[in-house]
């Protein structure tokens, strides 16, 4: 005789737990994105990490990864400010009016 699955209720929304078949094909999708992800960076996979540390300079954040053989692995992350609009705006009777704008398209 098949077991009947438990029902859950959160809040009105029903749920039901997932079958072993469900289980397997989402064992194996994240496996292949796990190998997909170990192709990013080969020469880290497989490495022992002995610290990781992070600091900011210069407005650019770096993340790095030091390995046990001595190797390190470091991301440079930035971000930058720009202007992507200015005006000209007249407050002599408490109201801003804005007598002139100047834009500019955001680059991308």
């Amino acid at each position: 005789m098949r077991k009947k699955p438990k029902v859950v209720w959160v809040g009105s929304t029903r749920i039901t737990p997932i079958t072993a078949k469900e289980r397997r094909e989402i064992a194996k999708r994240v496996k292949k994105q796990q190998e997909q992800l170990r192709k990013t960076y080969r020469e880290v996979h497989g490495k022992i990490v002995d610290f990781i540390t992070h600091t900011i300079d210069d407005g650019t954040l770096y993340f790095s990864v030091r390995f046990k053989d001595k190797t390190s692995f470091c991301l440079r992350c930035a971000s930058d400010m720009f202007v992507v609009g200015a005006d000209l705006s007249d407050w002599k009777n408490g109201d801003n009016n804005i007598i002139r704008e100047y834009t500019r398209p955001i680059p991308r």
